[in-house]
C-alpha cells in the first residue's frame, strides 16, 4: 500500500470551503462580515454533520485506491447522489464545542502585487546540455493531469511540459508563491484577484497550437476545465466562484470566502493549463496530444517512459540547463539501484539501506533525504476513554517514548550529502508548505524518552484497577506493527495493561479514521494535502477526523483566524501557535515521519528535491558537470 499516493487526493478542500463558508456572510457590495452572534460555533457544527457524508466517502476512495493504479472515467453525477453512507461511518459524537470569539484577519495579502520569479544566476562551472536518466517506482495511469491525481504525470512524468499561472521558488530552501505564467497579480478586493499575463508566452509548436501566443482566453479555458464537477483535481478550485478573461492578458478570479492558500492551489502541481484545441483532437487528454507552454516538451510518452526535451521557446532563455530528461518507470528497487551501479541511471529512488550498500562499493555516489512531516508512523490517543482522559497519562506514554533516529540531517543543504548524525522524525503532521520545524522540534525532545518523568507523572494520578487499553495498529507494514509493540511494551513497564490488535487497512479505514472506535490507535495519518484542510477536519472541536475528541476553544479560534490570513509572517505565527497547543495536548503526533531517498552520481549537479505541493520546477536548474 502507497500511503504517499493518498497526499494527492483534494477531495478535503470542498470539506475546507464549505466550513469557511458557514463563518463569514456577505452584503450587496461583497464586503465580509464576521459572525459575531453565540450560535456560530453551532453554524460550524451543522457543516460538519453535512460534510461526515464526503469524509467517508473520501475514506472508501482512499482504500479502494490500494486495489487500483487506473483513474475512473469523469462523471458529471454529484458524489451525494451516487454513493449513499452506510450508517456505520457516523464517527463517535465530539464534544459539544464551547463558543470562541470571533477571529479577525488581515483582509489584503501584503504586498499586493509581486514581480515573477527571482532570478537564478547560473553556477560559474555549469556545463549545459546532455540528458537526465533517472527512475521512479510508479508511473501515471494516463497523460491527462486534471483527470488524474498521480504525482507521477503532474511532479515526475509528461505534466512537466505545461505551466501554472503560479508556480513555487525553491531556490532559498523555502517555499514561495511566485508567477510562471502571470506577470503580477494583486489583491483588489478580499475576495477579488486581478491577474496580470506576461506578453512573451506561447504554446510549443506542435499542432494543432504550432506554436501561437497563449492568451486569458486559455488559461479562463482551463480553469474551467480543471473544475468540472468530479475531475480529479476540481477541489483544488471549488472555493473559486469564477472566473473572468479581461481582454487577451487580464484575468480575474472570484472567491467564495476568504482564502489565505488561494495562490498555493494555483501553484500546485495538479493546476496546469493546457489548450482547447488539444483537448478537442480526441475529447480528452488520456492519450495526448501533450502541448504546453512549460520548458519541457513532451518527445516521447510511454507507460513506462518518458522523454521530455528542452524547450528552446521557453519564456526564461535561461533554463532549462539540460537538454533533456529521460524518467523510467521501474517498479523495482534492485533493478533501479542495478541501473545507477552500472551508471544507465544518473539518479533514481531507493531505500537507504540499498544506497548504504551502493556507497560502500562506490564512493561517487551520494543521497538525498526528503522529509515529508505530514505522512508516518502516527500514534493518536482517544480522550474519551479512561485512561487516556487524564492529562497526565497522556503525557506519561508519551515519555516512554523513545523515537528511532535516522541517519543523516535533513537540515543539510548540498546535495554531496553523506551518512551520519542523528535527527529525530517527529511531527504533528500538519501539511505545512514551508517545514521549518526547528521553531517546534525543541518542544518534541522534551515529551520523549524520559522514564522517571513518567513515572512521577503516573504517581499523581489515580488510575483504576480496569484501566487497561487496546492499541488499534493498521497493516500499513512492518514498521507499524514494530512501533505498536514496542508502545505496548513501554506502556505496560508503568503499570497499564496492553493489548495489540491488528486490523486491517480497511477496517482501520472504518474504525478508525471514520468511527474512531479506538483507546490508542497507531497507523497512517489522515490523507489531507492542505494545511488549513487538516487543521479544520483533524484538530477543530467539530472536525470530522477529530477522533482523539481533543476540544480546545483557543485551537479552535486560531484554525479559523489563520484559514483567512493574507499576511504569511502573522499566519506562520498562528500555524507555530497552533501546533504548540496541539503538543500541549498529548494526544496526536506522528513518531517516526516518512522519508523519500534519492541515490545519485557526484556528476549531477543541482539536484534540490524540496516539492512542495508537487512542485519540480527544480529540475530545470539540474545539470551534469561531466559527459558522462
Amino acid at each position: 500500500m502507497d500511503i504517499d499516493a493518498f497526499s494527492q487526493f483534494y477531495i478535503e478542500e470542498v470539506m475546507l470551503d464549505r466550513i469557511m463558508e458557514s463563518s463569514s456572510h456577505r452584503n450587496e457590495n461583497n464586503r465580509i462580515f464576521e459572525i459575531t452572534d453565540p450560535t456560530s460555533t453551532m453554524k460550524i457544527r451543522s457543516v460538519f454533520e453535512r460534510i461526515l457524508a464526503t469524509s467517508a466517502l473520501l475514506i472508501t476512495v482512499l482504500l479502494i485506491t490500494q486495489c487500483t493504479t487506473s483513474d475512473p472515467e469523469p462523471t458529471t453525477t454529484s458524489m451525494a447522489s451516487a454513493v449513499k453512507v452506510s450508517p456505520t461511518f457516523i464517527p463517535t459524537a465530539a464534544p459539544t464545542p464551547t463558543s470562541t470569539p470571533s477571529p479577525t484577519a488581515t483582509p489584503l495579502a501584503t504586498p499586493t502585487a509581486i514581480p515573477p520569479t527571482s532570478t537564478v544566476t547560473p553556477p560559474d562551472d555549469l556545463q549545459r546540455g546532455g540528458t537526465l536518466r533517472f527512475a521512479i517506482p510508479e508511473g501515471a495511469p494516463h497523460s491527462d493531469p486534471h483527470l488524474t491525481a498521480s504525482s507521477s504525470l503532474a511532479s515526475w512524468g509528461a505534466g512537466l511540459a505545461y505551466s501554472r499561472l503560479f508556480k513555487f521558488d525553491t531556490v532559498d530552501g523555502n517555499s514561495t508563491v511566485v508567477c510562471d505564467l502571470c506577470d503580477m497579480w494583486e489583491q483588489t478586493e478580499p475576495l477579488t484577484f486581478k491577474i496580470l499575463l506576461r506578453d512573451d508566452i506561447t504554446w510549443q509548436k506542435l499542432p494543432p497550437l504550432n506554436g501561437r501566443p497563449l492568451t486569458a482566453q486559455d488559461v479562463i479555458y482551463s480553469l474551467n476545465r480543471q473544475a468540472t464537477a468530479d475531475y480529479a483535481n476540481s477541489p483544488l478550485l471549488s472555493n473559486i466562484t469564477e472566473f473572468t478573461a479581461v481582454g487577451e492578458r487580464e484575468i480575474l478570479i472570484r472567491l467564495n470566502s476568504p482564502d489565505a492558500e488561494v495562490l498555493e492551489k494555483l501553484a500546485d502541481s495538479h493546476s496546469r493549463i493546457v489548450a482547447k484545441d488539444a483537448v478537442g483532437l480526441n475529447g480528452d487528454l488520456r492519450r495526448g496530444p501533450t502541448i504546453g507552454s512549460g520548458p519541457w516538451i513532451a518527445n516521447e510518452v510511454h507507460a513506462d517512459n518518458t522523454i521530455l526535451i528542452a524547450n528552446t521557446d521557453y519564456y526564461n532563455d535561461q533554463l532549462p540547463y539540460l537538454d533533456g530528461i529521460h524518467i523510467q518507470v521501474i517498479p523495482s528497487e534492485s533493478v533501479r539501484v542495478a541501473g545507477m551501479r552500472s551508471k544507465v541511471i544518473d539518479l533514481a529512488q531507493a531505500s537507504p539501506d540499498s544506497i548504504a550498500d551502493a556507497r560502500e562499493r562506490f564512493e561517487d555516489i551520494h543521497y538525498w533525504g526528503v522529509e515529508n512531516p505530514a505522512t508516518g508512523v502516527e500514534i493518536a490517543l482517544n480522550t474519551n476513554r479512561s485512561p487516556m482522559d487524564k492529562q497526565g497519562v497522556r503525557e506519561a506514554m508519551m515519555l516512554t517514548l523513545q523515537p528511532n533516529p535516522i541517519h543523516g540531517d535533513p537540515g543539510n543543504d548540498t546535495v554531496s550529502r553523506v551518512f551520519g548524525g542523528t535527527y529525530v522524525q517527529s511531527s504533528l503532521g500538519l501539511p505545512l508548505l514551508n517545514n521549518d520545524r526547528r521553531r517546534i522540534i525543541s518542544d518534541f525532545e522534551n515529551r520523549f524518552n524520559d522514564q522517571d518523568a513518567a513515572n512521577a507523572l503516573l504517581a499523581t494520578v489515580s488510575l483504576k484497577p480496569t484501566d487497561n487499553v487496546i492499541i488499534k495498529v493498521g497493516e500499513f507494514g512492518q514498521e507499524y506493527i514494530d512501533q505498536a509493540n514496542e508502545l505496548a511494551t513501554r506502556i505496560e513497564s508503568v503499570g497499564i495493561r496492553v493489548e495489540v490488535e491488528r486490523v486491517s487497512t480497511r477496517l482501520f479505514g472504518d474504525e478508525v479514521w471514520i468511527a474512531g472506535d479506538y483507546d490508542i490507535m497507531i497507523g497512517a495519518p489522515p490523507p489531507i494535502s492542505s494545511t488549513t484542510a487538516y487543521l479544520f477536519a483533524v484538530h477543530h472541536s467539530d472536525g470530522p477526523w477529530n477522533t482523539t475528541g481533543y476540544s480546545n476553544s483557543e485551537i479552535d479560534r486560531l484554525i479559523e483566524t489563520q484559514a483567512r490570513e493574507y499576511d504569511s509572517a502573522k499566519r506562520d505565527d498562528m500555524l507555530l501557535e497552533i501546533q504548540q497547543l496541539i503538543l500541549a495536548g498529548s494526544h496526536r503526533f506522528i513518531v517516526k515521519t516518512r522519508t523519500t531517498h534519492w541515490m545519485l552520481w557526484d556528476y549531477v549537479s543541482g539536484f534540490t528535491p524540496h516539492t512542495p505541493r508537487g512542485d519540480t520546477d527544480f529540475l530545470t536548474r539540474v545539470w551534469l558537470s561531466t559527459d558522462e
